[in-house]
């Protein structure tokens, strides 16, 4: 694990301890049951939340910074590596299929009713 994603992984943690949302107590039993029958289930949970969340900042900000400079090669970074790389690689799949999901769904709209097929 590198530094940043040291400092990364504790602020997430910080967030999550401090965090006065209410709780399922029966999502909590179930959470719980899991992590005593395989403690790797809280990494795993960690990093796909952590993975989930760089996706959606890297989505809602493409707009942004396409428009802020010109196309150039991707150049690799400190999140390449440890937890944070499969985390990052499952997030952006999953923020890749929505969109595409969310485009098929435009295309086969407009494709039905260009050809009146109705529902």
């Amino acid at each position: 694990m590198t530094s940043d994603e040291r400092d990364e992984l504790m602020r997430f943690l910080r967030e999550l301890s401090t965090s006065r949302e209410p709780v399922d107590p029966g999502a909590r039993e179930l959470i719980a049951q899991a992590i005593a029958q395989n403690p790797s289930v809280g990494y795993r949970l960690v990093q796909q939340v952590m993975g989930l969340r760089m996706a959606l900042q890297s989505y809602q900000n493409a707009p942004a910074a396409a428009a802020a400079r010109p196309a150039a090669p991707v150049e690799p970074n400190s999140w390449g590596s440890g937890l944070l790389k499969t985390a990052l690689a499952a997030g952006l799949g999953a923020a890749a299929g929505t969109v595409l999901a969310s485009q098929a769904d435009s295309w086969l709209d407009a494709a039905g009713s260009a050809l009146d097929l109705g529902d």
